[in-house]
């Protein structure tokens, strides 16, 4: 529970947001999907930018757990980049119906007041070992490269899962191999 906010809330949080998205959510309106009062959750700490804070901070700590086996894996440069791109793809698909919603929810993760993770770093680790191995066949900055990986993977994935309904083996399948040619030797 983050200030007050209980599971039982998340999934009307998400319900909401995908409704009304940021600027129409409210804490009226997520005690009505709740099945609650706005007043129970206003004396219980819950505010509409607490319930906002919980969903992002969800986002940043399972990224952050997704991301710690490919840190400490073994292998090629291709193995561990195609390792860090699926990590990020399984977060997408567990916050697929928040992420939906803005192509914002990574950077305000990033800002919340309880996270200091910068989504780039496992790419930025895994590059610099692939630069070292002169497995990169571009002279691009590796910041950009995990800039372009990240965002190439993340939002052509969600958009494949979500919006082409594509299974989640062939928008992998596809979109990593494709990626991953462009930036590796």
């Amino acid at each position: 529970m983050l200030h007050g906010v209980h599971d039982e809330l998340v999934p009307a949080t998400v319900a909401v947001l995908s409704e009304v998205g940021w600027d129409g959510l409210t804490l009226e309106k997520v005690a009505e999907r709740a099945g609650r009062s706005r007043v129970t959750l206003w004396r219980n700490g819950v505010s509409r930018e607490s319930l906002l804070e919980t969903l992002l901070h969800r986002l940043a700590s399972d990224y952050r757990d997704a991301m710690l086996p490919v840190l400490v894996a073994t292998g090629t440069p291709r193995d561990r980049l195609e390792r860090t791109m699926h990590a990020l793809c399984d977060v997408v698909d567990a916050h697929a119906d928040v992420l939906v919603v803005s192509d914002e929810m990574f950077h305000r993760a990033a800002h919340t007041a309880n996270s200091s993770l910068n989504f780039l770093d496992p790419f930025l680790r895994v590059l610099a070992d692939a630069r070292a191995a002169g497995a990169i066949r571009t002279r691009t900055k590796d910041i950009d490269i995990a800039d372009i990986l990240f965002n190439g993977t993340a939002w052509p994935y969600l958009h494949f899962r979500v919006r082409h309904q594509w299974p989640a083996a062939r928008a992998r399948r596809l979109l990593i191999a494709t990626l991953l040619d462009g930036v590796l030797q």
